[in-house]
């Protein structure tokens, strides 16, 4: 059974290119650690830019990334370079 914990949680970040084994584009949430009270990878409901999917966000250099899909991408016309506001809804464990 999942636990779905409440969260509220909204950032702004740069997405960063070339991220990961297969080259990822991530948002990165670099004080990640006391707003998801952990440091291991954890299922989240995020929207970006209006766009709410669940995903999963990665361990990444002390914080956490969390992969944006190509097709995301291109819906919302930003890409590696550009700033994007992410809003974490819920974790999922």
């Amino acid at each position: 059974m999942t636990d779905v914990r409440p969260l509220d949680h909204t950032f702004t970040t740069v997405l960063q290119g070339n991220m990961g084994p297969n080259n990822w584009t991530c948002a990165i949430m670099a004080d990640s650690l006391a707003t998801l009270g952990t440091g291991k990878a954890i299922k989240v409901v995020a929207t970006v830019e209006g766009n709410t999917f669940t995903t999963s966000m990665l361990p990444h250099k002390g914080g956490h990334m969390l992969p944006i899909r190509k097709s995301l991408q291109d819906a919302i016309g930003k890409h590696a370079g550009d700033t994007v506001t992410v809003h974490l809804g819920e974790l999922q464990d």
